[in-house]
């Protein structure tokens, strides 16, 4: 029996004949073919050129003007000036030149960055918080660029650090300019890595990293200090900004100057409001008899849980971070600013118990007692809190005490400086350092010695000393210039003895 052929197969067996294509097809074939190479090779030239473009204008952060919820906030501009190289004897840095960049919309944060900062960066603050990996990220907060030059009518700039000064990138500013009458911002802290804060004499808040800014109502008084806790999460405490408002009249960066009183405030992070911190009768409107600027209430957060204040009279108020009412403690053995504590002793309540340590002679207690005598002091914390006493203007004896709660205080050691003292900051046990308008001085032990700290490169400090310092760590450490041209700030890795100059360029 044959197997039955399918009529495909049939036609299969028989041989096929293409058909030819229309006359002139293969031409036009061949055309378009050279036309799609000649395009492919303008657009891999043009895209050359921006590659190249891009190698030589760099991305710039610097922020644009007026606040507005939609405004595209910081912006990039041609960074047509040369990297900033400043060295600790040069007085200012090499000015870019004038000239307004191109506008290109930058979110950047202290985690996500992309561009270089801006030249000409002057920084006036620092702040550093821990990251999830056991390291710590820096910013710095200033202005950059020249003024009437910028991308817009502001030139406040920031840049974080994620290797402790080794090397910068731009992050999103606060659209405000520098510090003026009542606006501008000039000082910078983070709670953590999304809650930050701007200030000085303004105040702006940032929840996200950097970006956006939103700018807070201080009730037409100027933000003089804001120090932050970060959040307990096992505890259900949130992040919490503590702050000290003041009524003053000071001009520019001296914003803090000539204040009839100051007032201690807090909030929320992710909060726009701020409500006064419950305090004993007689605080809540604190007065000083020095119209400078350091005479200004000194506000701590020890551990991450306490927060101090030293008012201007000398008293410590002490109270939780995680919110709550704030008691008076105890009296220090100086108060902030030039003149006579003890004058100004008679205008505050009464401590009620309070106490003296017996080595500590400058210190009083009960109704009848007043701190002593003093030019100035700088308040801080490490395992303990920390005060320096200095005694007048000029070179003078600087006493640092100590004290684990604020009511007794102990008398740990003193040292001659020529300037100052500006700023006081400690890490670990036993550590304490000290910046003056000379320099920076620090002590090993407690502060029954001191020494001198060493700089790199040209072997001497930054000419008018620094005006802040931190301890991130017993070894690293961060300082600020008096001298905010010098377009820098200082780093130590070993505690405080050595110090090295951080450019803010990329």
């Amino acid at each position: 029996m044959t197997s039955p052929r399918d009529q495909i197969d049939d036609w299969l067996e028989h041989g096929v004949t293409p058909l030819s294509p229309p006359p002139g097809s293969l031409d036009r074939i061949r055309r378009r073919a050279r036309q799609r190479k000649t395009r492919q090779a303008t657009i891999a030239a043009a895209g050359c050129a921006v590659v190249l473009a891009g190698a030589v204008v760099t991305p710039q952060l610097i922020s644009t003007g007026q606040h507005s919820p939609h405004s595209t906030q910081p912006v990039a501009v041609n960074p047509s000036s040369p990297a900033v190289q400043p060295s600790p004897s040069q007085g200012s840095q090499s000015a870019a030149p004038a000239g307004k960049g191109t506008q290109i919309g930058q979110h950047t944060t202290l985690t996500k960055s992309w561009t270089r900062p801006p030249g000409n960066f002057q920084p006036t603050s620092v702040t550093f918080v821990g990251n999830t990996k056991g390291g710590v990220i820096g910013a710095v907060i200033g202005q950059a660029g020249i003024p009437g030059h910028c991308a817009t009518s502001v030139c406040s700039s920031l840049a974080r650090t994620l290797d402790y000064g080794q090397s910068w990138q731009g992050v999103s500013a606060p659209v405000a300019p520098g510090p003026t009458g009542n606006a501008g911002v000039s000082q910078i802290r983070f709670a953590n890595l999304s809650d930050g804060w701007a200030y000085g004499p303004a105040l702006y808040e940032t929840t996200h990293s950097g970006w956006p800014w939103k700018p807070e109502n201080t009730f037409g008084q100027r933000v003089i200090d804001v120090e932050a806790s970060p959040a307990d999460v096992a505890a259900g405490v949130p992040a919490r900004a503590f702050a000290v408002f003041g009524t003053c009249s000071g001009t520019g960066s001296d914003y803090a100057a000539n204040c009839t009183s100051y007032s201690l405030w807090t909030s929320v992070a992710g909060s726009t409001t701020w409500t006064p911190v419950q305090v004993p009768t007689g605080y809540q409107q604190l007065t000083s008899t020095s119209s400078a600027s350091s005479a200004a209430p000194k506000l701590i957060i020890a551990g991450g849980t306490t927060a101090y204040l030293l008012t201007p009279s000398g008293e410590v108020l002490s109270g939780p971070t995680s919110g709550g009412s704030w008691q008076a403690v105890g009296r220090a053995p100086c108060s902030p600013g030039p003149g006579s504590a003890s004058a100004q002793a008679s205008q505050s309540p009464a401590v009620p118990g309070s106490a003296t340590q017996s080595a500590a002679p400058a210190t009083s207690s009960g109704t009848q007692g007043s701190a002593s005598q003093g030019y100035g002091a700088e308040f801080a914390t490490g395992t303990q809190l920390l005060l320096s006493c200095q005694s007048q203007a000029a070179a003078a004896q600087v006493t640092l005490y100590t004290s684990t709660d604020g009511v007794r205080w102990h008398r740990a050691g003193s040292l001659t400086v020529s300037g100052t003292p500006t700023s006081l900051a400690s890490a670990a046990a036993g550590q304490a350092v000290l910046t003056t308008t000379e320099g920076i001085d620090y002590s090993a032990n407690g502060g029954r010695t001191w020494q001198a700290g060493k700089y790199t490169g040209a072997g001497a400090g930054p000419p008018g000393g620094f005006s802040y310092v931190g301890m991130t760590t017993a070894a690293q450490g961060v300082a600020v210039p008096a001298d905010s041209a010098l377009g820098e700030i200082y780093v130590t890795a070993d505690g405080g003895s050595t110090w090295y100059p951080s450019p803010i360029t990329g």
